[in-house]
């Protein structure tokens, strides 16, 4: 493997500074350095603290690997959504799907809305991305939910008909009711619905899963070799939930970004203590001859002044909790992977 580089960095935004700039966008101008080879970085902090924002390796997964996975995630990637708050920038309303009607409420990243038919709405959401999430999740399906409150209904309504001559079986069945509650099972709500689910690309598309974990495991070796004490902590952590991690590496979920270019953001919900792992797919790369390929999609550090060209087959171990975004992505075919630990995983935990 080629000589590794040391770099150490100064901010050239302080906190309160890089905190405005939430939700937007920095050109490549922006950087003072572009990363394109082996390098180790580690920001200086005020008081001299030396802390680690990312190792880069370039060139390191087999370009097969890379190609099975992006045949497998490509239609995936590019399903809307719009759930991503700041990464997905200010609102715009270019950016909001058509069905929206009246904004009843507004916010930075997201609105509250009617239809154009003018019934309003519980969800709240924000600017359309190409992102999307695959492996294991930490909140339930909300279809689960929806079927067990009509199912939590019928049964309401058969007890009150049978019960309505009857205090002493009103009394009996509230009371089995509350029994209920305190004997729930681990890792499941009362009724009976898991906290945690399988994602339903990892569900429904099993073949293409199975050809995407090879990659998965790819990152997960040289995450263990970069970085090995938060890797191990985010292994152990991993393992206290095995029905929601990945194929034994120390993730439970992939992000996947299609032609995004993401804004100024912090990522929430991945475990602290470990690490973020990002790779980039490449359709020009993988058997599309016509795809022209793309240029920019850097990712960056604003805070710190750095970039990183991310391209198919490298691997980049990055502090995920430092401001991070994207240049303009200029073409097409950039399938970017970011594969962590939901660090609400460990509420399904049975140990």
């Amino acid at each position: 493997m080629p000589k590794v580089a040391i770099l150490e960095v100064h901010p050239i935004l302080d906190d309160a500074k890089i905190s405005t700039k939430e939700g937007c966008y920095f050109p490549e101008s922006h950087y003072r350095k572009v990363i394109t080879s082996n390098t180790d970085v580690y920001g200086i902090l005020e008081d001299g603290t030396r802390q680690l924002l990312l190792k880069f390796r370039k060139g390191i997964i087999p370009q097969s690997i890379c190609q099975a996975a992006y045949h497998a995630l490509e239609a995936h990637a590019k399903h809307k959504n719009y759930n991503r708050g700041a990464a997905a920038g200010k609102l715009n309303s270019n950016k909001l799907p058509k069905y929206v009607g009246k904004i009843t409420k507004r916010e930075s990243f997201r609105v509250f809305y009617k239809t154009h038919a003018g019934r309003k709405t519980k969800d709240n959401i924000g600017n359309m991305a190409m992102s999307n999430i695959a492996g294991y999740y930490d909140k339930p399906d909300r279809n689960a939910y929806s079927q067990s409150s009509q199912a939590r209904t019928m049964h309401s309504r058969t007890m009150h008909s049978r019960t309505m001559h009857s205090r002493t079986t009103h009394s009996r069945t509230k009371h089995s009711r509350t029994k209920n509650n305190k004997t729930r099972k681990p890792g499941h709500d009362i009724h009976g619905n898991p906290l945690c689910r399988t994602t339903q690309f990892t569900k429904e598309e099993v073949a293409k899963w199975a050809n995407t974990v090879p990659l998965i495991q790819q990152a997960d070796k040289w995450f263990q070799r970069l970085i090995p004490d938060r890797h191990a902590v985010q292994l152990a952590r991993a393992r206290k939930t095995p029905h929601y991690q990945i194929a034994d590496t120390a993730y439970s979920t992939i992000t996947l970004n299609y032609d995004w270019r993401t804004a100024c953001h912090k990522d929430k919900g991945d475990l602290e203590e470990g690490f973020g792992n990002l790779l980039v797919l490449e359709k020009a790369k993988s058997g599309f001859p016509d795809c022209p390929g793309f240029t920019g999609g850097l990712l960056g550090f604003p805070r710190w002044g750095i970039a990183v060209d991310v391209r198919q087959g490298d691997f980049l171990a990055m502090d995920v909790h430092e401001w991070h975004c994207n240049t303009e992505v200029h073409g097409s075919g950039r399938l970017s992977i970011v594969a962590y630990l939901r660090k609400g995983m460990i509420k399904c935990s049975s140990r």
